[in-house]
C-alpha cells in the first residue's frame, strides 16, 4: 500500500481534490470529517465538558464559545488539540488496517496540519494545495459561520505556504483551473504506484505512535 498525505492552508482547494480522487474509488481519510463525527459522541463531548464547561449552554456544546476561548489561549488550544488528536489517532489506524484488510493498493489522507502536528513518516508522500491570498479568502469567507476574524486566527496557527511547499514532494496550485489540478493529482497518483511499497509493519507502526 502506497500512503499519500494532501495537506494546505485553510481554503486552498484540498476538499476539491480529495472529491475527485473518491470519484476515482481511491480511499480517502478526511480529518475534518472525522473530528466533526468525535464532536457528535457523546463520550467526547463529556471530556470537552470536564475542560471547557464555559464552552456548553446547558449540554449543548456551543463551538463558537469554544473556539473564542481556545483561539485567544495557546495552553488551552495545546489541551483540546491533544484531547482531539489522540482520539483520531484510534480512528485513523483503525481505518488504515481496514484498507489493508480490503487489499487497497493506495489511500489517501487528508490532513489540515500535516506538517505542523502529525508523523510525516506515515506517508510514502506528501501533496500542499495552494492558491493566492485572495482567492483563499475570497472561498474561505463564503463558508457558513466564517469571518475574517476567524480566517485570520487559524492562519495563524498553521504554517506558511512557503514552509508547506519546503516540506512538499508536491504541490498543486488550485487557483490555476479545476482541469489542471484534477490532471496534476492523476500525475502524481501515477507516480505513486511506482514508488516501493512499506510493508504493512512498517506503515501500521507509525500510525500506532
Amino acid at each position: 500500500m502506497i500512503v499519500l498525505g494532501i495537506t494546505g492552508t485553510v481554503g486552498t482547494g484540498k476538499s476539491e481534490i480529495c472529491k475527485f480522487l473518491k470519484k476515482k474509488r481511491i480511499p480517502i481519510f478526511d480529518s475534518d470529517y472525522e473530528v466533526k463525527q468525535l464532536y457528535k459522541k457523546k463520550s467526547v463531548l463529556n471530556i470537552i465538558r470536564q475542560k471547557f464547561p464555559q464552552a456548553f449552554n446547558k449540554n449543548t456544546l456551543i463551538k463558537e464559545n469554544l473556539s473564542k476561548i481556545v483561539f485567544n489561549n495557546q495552553r488551552k488550544l495545546f489541551l483540546l488539540e491533544r484531547i482531539i488528536h489522540c482520539l483520531l489517532k484510534k480512528r485513523s489506524y483503525l481505518w488504515i488496517r481496514e484498507q489493508y484488510r480490503r487489499r487497497k493498493k493506495i489511500v489517501v489522507f487528508d490532513v489540515p496540519l500535516l506538517f505542523e502536528k502529525d508523523n510525516v513518516k506515515k506517508y510514502d508522500k506528501t501533496v500542499v494545495l495552494s492558491c493566492s491570498e485572495t482567492i483563499q479568502k475570497n472561498r474561505v469567507l463564503k463558508r457558513k459561520g466564517w469571518n475574517e476574524e476567524r480566517f485570520l486566527q487559524v492562519k495563524k496557527h498553521q504554517f506558511k505556504e512557503k514552509q508547506k511547499k519546503k516540506f512538499a514532494d508536491f504541490v498543486i496550485y488550485s487557483d490555476r483551473g479545476k482541469r489542471l489540478a484534477y490532471n496534476n493529482i492523476c500525475t502524481i497518483i501515477k507516480n505513486c504506484y511506482r514508488i516501493k511499497m512499506r510493508s504493512s509493519n512498517n506503515i501500521l507502526l507509525y500510525f500506532q505512535k
